[in-house]
């Protein structure tokens, strides 16, 4: 044996571990539940550090919400609004209401009964007073919407109501 090889294998090194050629023992691969415990550290020291953030930013105000999407066209939106202004003439008639046709020789209780049928049909909808006017005037047929024709052009505009209808008729 060569005397100088024995007193390099008797001599120990300071240098580290990784320096020498061998594994550290840290660096070791890891178990799956050593893996699961590391996992659990973590996430504890997260939570925590977490708290403590939350804790001492209370006073962080929320962000805006953000802005409604601009409308690419407004034209849906007219057209919509027409359509829930528009009264509901077409369905009038799929509740009973009656078109109503006239002559001077027709009694008054024929005019009677078919205005008591067309306020049931108002009523039964929740028509407003203005719906209500001009459902009943789309009713009006031959010289019975001539007469309202007629009465409208010389009553002022403001007295053309649901109750003004009801009285004159």
């Amino acid at each position: 044996m060569n005397s100088g090889r024995a007193v390099a294998d008797d001599v120990e090194s300071n240098a580290p571990a990784a320096a020498q050629g061998i594994a550290p023992s840290d660096s070791r691969p890891t178990t799956s539940s050593q893996e699961g415990e590391v996992k659990q550290a973590f996430f504890q020291m997260m939570n925590k550090w977490f708290t403590q953030y939350i804790r001492t930013n209370l006073t962080v105000s929320q962000p805006p919400p953000p802005p409604n999407p601009p409308q690419t066209s407004s034209i849906p939106l007219v057209i919509n609004l027409n359509l829930l202004n528009k009264p509901p003439v077409d369905k009038i008639r799929k509740y009973g209401a009656e078109e109503f046709r006239a002559t001077s020789v027709d009694d008054a209780e024929k005019a009677k009964f078919w205005l008591e049928n067309t306020i049931r049909v108002f009523d039964e909808m929740s028509l407003t007073f203005e719906e209500c006017i001009k459902c009943v005037v789309s009713l009006l047929r031959d010289t019975t919407y001539q007469w309202w024709k007629t009465l409208i052009s010389i009553v002022l505009k403001e007295w053309v109501t649901w109750d003004f209808f009801q009285s004159e008729f």
